[in-house]
């Protein structure tokens, strides 16, 4: 490999630690209660339904399938990580029916 790439590889090395520690350290001076720590606890799931929502408006009947689904599982188990592959499971196997007829 040339020097080009290996400078190319430390630089992007070094860009990403320096992403990971400054997310480390201002995380330290977050408030760990009150309205703003409510708001950050929030954050995934608003930042998941955003998505499922854009999904859905682009998407037919698949997507729309899914993220049914997806609204099931979120309402019977509060889990967003089993919401998330139960949705991804209901995309991937509707596509593959879609795909055998």
């Amino acid at each position: 490999m040339t020097n080009e790439i290996w400078i190319t590889l430390l630089a992007l090395g070094g860009v990403s630690f320096a992403i990971r520690l400054g997310g480390f350290l201002l995380a330290q001076h977050l408030p760990q209660d009150g309205p703003w720590a409510r708001g950050m606890e929030a954050l995934p799931g608003c930042l998941v339904a955003s998505l499922v929502a854009m999904m859905m408006i682009k998407g037919g009947p698949v997507e729309w399938g899914a993220g049914v689904v997806v609204f099931l599982v979120a309402l019977k188990t509060r889990n967003l990580p089993v919401s998330m592959i139960a949705g991804m499971l209901c995309v991937a196997g509707l596509r593959g029916l879609v795909m055998l007829n």
